[in-house]
């Protein structure tokens, strides 16, 4: 059970106290009170395992030229006893009509022996995932002016696990199972799911100045302007992380949390995009619950149910971004030189959106984008003087 407790500078804390300071909160086995179930303890499970993780793969290189080579190559990973959460109090399914069903703090397993406890947290090592990816490669030592890295990932992230804190700026589900006696209802793409990533980076010279291809008998004031530049990139992009979809509206009669997933009748046919319409401009959603029209892709579950759709069913905005500098050492001896450096984040000002709504159960801000990954183009410009 836990316990807050506040302290200040005048009575701090003695860890010599141990347990001795901790709020008494009641008794959970007297009658319930008239508020429900309201005691939500946390329970580490007895057996828990650490993870246990193998990992394969498969490569082959091969060279170019005396300073380039690729490579392509198969990469494998299976993880099992993950640490998951789930609802170690979860209420059980009624009998007969939802309607009749007895309230839900009646149909939770300690009901009989600790009828004043709610939901609470199980933390246990049950959680699996697999990985498998193809990664090609190519590389460029330094040579001529020029040196490269780039590299190209195909790959496919499940899981029935997200950990216990979930994925920052991706819509994925909760890191509470869904329905705590079905966890694999929960396996499916990973939040940090990307089907194809793509980054590259490097470092070019231009061939211009003293000692380059172009200009090596320049005058020293023109090779002062002009010549010993150099121009860096770094590139990344992927495609869009899955976006698992709610419905705020729907009545389990067991989840806590009112965040369940839909039906999922069929899939979504996307005619186009926009930032305020992602899942495109002539989405059905049935609302009624347990209603399918023939035409909807997803609707609310019927009262008592859990929905019939998986997580991460649909994809969020891809990601695109370009940083790149460009730099020169302007010498005034041979040890001694001004080093100038003109730094430029996003340099396309490109815009990567983020996740869109996804509850069904608002469709006006169903599929509505308002947010964006990065920021607009950033310019900054540095001197250095070396001695």
């Amino acid at each position: 059970m836990e316990s807050d407790i506040s302290y200040d500078a005048a009575t701090p804390g003695d860890i010599r106290t141990g347990f001795s300071d901790v709020i008494a909160h009641g008794d959970l086995t007297s009658p319930r009170s008239p508020t429900g179930a309201s005691y939500s303890p946390m329970a580490w499970d007895l057996n828990l395992r650490p993870q246990f993780t193998n990992q394969w793969n498969f490569a082959l290189e091969t060279r170019l030229s005396a300073s380039t080579s690729v490579s392509l190559a198969y990469v494998g990973q299976r993880g099992t006893h993950l640490i998951m959460m789930r609802d170690g109090n979860q209420p059980l399914p009624g009998t007969g009509p939802f309607s009749t069903w007895a309230p839900k703090d009646d149909r939770r397993p300690l009901a009989r022996t600790l009828p004043n406890v709610g939901s609470f947290y199980f933390i246990e090592s049950g959680g699996i995932m697999t990985y498998h990816a193809l990664q090609a490669g190519a590389r460029r030592r330094f040579s001529h002016g020029l040196e490269f890295l780039a590299s190209y990932t195909l790959s496919k992230n499940l899981t029935d696990d997200i950990g216990l804190f979930g994925c920052g700026s991706v819509n994925s589900q909760n890191p509470t199972v869904q329905n705590s006696y079905n966890r694999r209802g929960d396996f499916g793409p990973a939040c940090s799911d990307a089907l194809q990533n793509f980054a590259a980076g490097g470092l070019y010279e231009l061939p211009f100045g003293k000692g380059k291809r172009y200009g090596s008998s320049w005058p020293r004031a023109v090779d002062l302007l002009l010549g010993g530049w150099n121009l860096n990139q770094n590139l990344a992009a992927h495609s869009g992380f899955p976006v698992t979809l709610f419905a705020t509206a729907a009545n389990s009669g067991q989840s806590a949390r009112p965040n369940v997933r839909p039906n999922r009748y069929r899939a979504l046919t996307i005619t186009s995009q926009t930032v305020d319409q992602w899942f495109g401009p002539n989405v059905t959603l049935c609302n009624t619950p347990g209603l399918d029209n023939g035409v909807c892709a997803y609707g609310v579950a019927a009262n008592g149910t859990f929905g019939t759709a998986g997580v991460g069913t649909e994809r969020a905005p891809s990601f695109f971004n370009l940083d790149t500098s460009l730099g020169k050492k302007f010498h005034v001896t041979e040890k001694k030189y001004v080093e100038f450096r003109g730094e430029f984040f996003n340099v396309l000002n490109h815009v990567s959106f983020g996740p869109p709504g996804r509850d069904i159960s608002t469709p006006a801000t169903f599929g509505l984008i308002t947010s964006q990954i990065g920021g607009a183009r950033t310019i900054q410009l540095g001197l250095k003087f070396a001695f």
